[in-house]
């Protein structure tokens, strides 16, 4: 075989190996992937509601009264009848010291009553008879009145020998155990302290800045001072969602204190179920201002950047836009947009984390819930 001929068997080789090489490559080529769907977003209309501005303060329970139960009289503690902590009703007893010597300090003065009466009714017998004379009559009367008093001051010990509860109230522990001899002294011996907590007092301050800005809201002196009384305040305790305890202030002090700049208010609550216990720590939402209509929509769905607060919005044609907006008061799960919506707008509230503007979204339908009436 010529060397020309093996040449030209070999070009032919080559250019079938290339014929099928580019024929496998144009078989294995794959088809370009499908563009990926609309993401699927939550929307919603702006609520519209009324709704007032508030405050929120630190306050502390305190109870309406409390008391020092003591003993007014000397004597051994005999008895003592509830158990330390425990709440109790008016007028229930609580404590006896030894009563004996008491009632009969009753006996002896009821016996000289008794004595002095007759005597004095036999001197005024007589004195018709002229009998006796006027200045008799005179001192049987001041003994019987000697007597009477003091019948009537060993009836009102015998009353000390009885603690009574002097309302309803929650009691503390006792201080002096049942044996033990109570002196008398001039401010008696303290056996227990009881509180009253239904209803129950919470103490909250206000700074001078809060304080000033509230000013501005009620300018007239007199709506100021109309407000003790009637403006409602909301309590919560920690570990409690919302302002659950309902109460009306109900005493505001006439000067700012010097060391805190800052002004003490007391709200009064109901409290029938004693939730509400003196020492603990409470947040206190008071409203001021006039109700007006704000557009609200959920805090989560707004974003913050250099540019400030800003929301998705959905178009007609369901293209997402960025909207810049300015902002007002926060209500819970819903914050109050004073521009850059208005009530017909669609607003991403889910979804929205990977959304850009400009792109198509796959919207559901959602609408947001009212806040709750205060």
């Amino acid at each position: 075989m010529s060397k020309t001929h093996t040449t030209t068997l070999m070009n032919k080789a080559m250019l079938a190996f290339l014929l099928a090489a580019t024929l496998a490559l144009l078989g294995c080529e794959k088809k370009a992937p499908p563009a990926p769907p609309a993401p699927a977003v939550t929307v919603a209309k702006p609520l519209i509601q009324e709704v007032r501005n508030y405050e929120i303060f630190d306050g502390n329970v305190s109870p309406l009264l409390t008391v020092d139960l003591n003993a007014r009289v000397p004597g051994y503690l005999t008895k003592i009848l509830f158990e330390d902590g425990a709440y109790v009703k008016k007028d229930q007893l609580l404590f006896v010291i030894e009563q004996d010597q008491y009632l009969e300090q009753i006996k002896l003065n009821q016996a000289i009553y008794d004595e002095a009466k007759i005597e004095v009714t036999r001197q005024k017998a007589l004195l018709k008879d002229n009998a006796t004379s006027q200045a008799s009559v005179d001192k049987a009367t001041s003994s019987f009145l000697q007597a009477d008093a003091n019948l009537k001051l060993a009836k009102i010990n015998y009353g000390y020998t009885e603690i009574r509860a002097p309302f309803d109230g929650l009691m503390g522990r006792h201080l002096i155990d049942v044996g033990n001899y109570l002196g008398a002294t001039a401010n008696g011996v303290k056996l227990a302290v009881i509180q009253k907590i239904n209803p129950i007092y919470v103490y909250f301050f206000i700074n001078e800045r809060d304080l000033l800005k509230y000013k501005k809201q009620y300018v007239d002196d007199n709506k100021q001072k109309q407000l003790v009384n009637k403006l409602p305040v909301f309590v919560q305790l920690q570990g409690e969602e919302g302002f659950p305890h309902d109460g009306t202030l109900d005493f505001a002090a006439n000067l700012l204190s010097t060391s805190t700049g800052s002004l003490q208010l007391r709200a009064e609550l109901p409290n029938p179920k004693i939730s509400l216990l003196p020492g603990l720590y409470a947040k206190v939402m008071a409203h001021y201002g006039d109700a007006r209509k704000a557009v609200l929509i959920p805090t989560k769905a707004i974003q913050t950047d250099q540019q400030g607060p800003y929301v998705f919005v959905m178009d007609e044609n369901k293209k997402i836009e960025r909207r810049n907006l300015s902002l007002g008061q926060k209500f819970a799960p819903l914050t109050e947009v004073t521009k850059g919506l208005s009530e017909t707008d669609s607003v991403l509230i889910n979804g929205f984390i990977n959304v850009r503007t400009g792109q198509t979204v796959n919207p559901t339908t959602a609408t947001i819930d009212p806040l709750p009436k205060r």
